[in-house]
């Protein structure tokens, strides 16, 4: 019978979190509008961002399943993936919700999503990250040590 509290205690589900902040920056929007200046190019900027944060995250997402561990934090993970951008860094799916996250504020074209976006690391890091790092050092142990002490959680 498998174990119910073999995986991540995660306080939030990883895009609610994103899209909170979406919310978030929409609504000061509204109430206080804070243009970007060079608006064409922010936009393009921004759009650039969302692009390179859905290949990241695709890759990210692919490399889970090749191994055939559950992308959820609320199922148990069976491998640890350490490959692609797993290389590089140990969140690459959560770092590519957040270039969405920033790309999309850009081309809406209000600069909330610059000041909110040191709080959205903090914020994931705190409700979800921490939880899921407990359940794969709880489940790969050294392998997981090793792999913590030479890439890092971010970028």
């Amino acid at each position: 019978m498998p174990d119910d509290h073999d995986h991540a205690d995660v306080l939030i589900p990883a895009p609610f979190a994103y899209a909170g902040f979406g919310l978030a920056v929409w609504l000061l929007d509204a109430v206080l509008p804070l243009p970007v200046p060079y608006a064409t190019t922010v936009r393009g900027l921004g759009a650039a961002m969302v692009v390179g944060g859905l290949l990241l995250g695709s890759v990210a997402l692919f490399r889970l399943l090749r191994a055939h561990t559950s992308v959820s934090p609320h199922r148990s993970s069976t491998a640890l993936v350490v490959d692609g951008p797993y290389r590089f860094t140990r969140n690459p799916i959560y770092l590519g919700f957040f270039l969405i996250y920033l790309g999309f504020t850009f081309i809406a074209g209000t600069a909330w999503g610059l000041v909110l976006c040191p709080l959205v690391p903090l914020v994931v890091n705190h409700l979800i990250i921490g939880a899921e790092e407990r359940h794969l050092q709880a489940k790969f142990e050294r392998e997981y040590e090793e792999y913590r002490s030479r890439v890092r959680r971010w970028i």
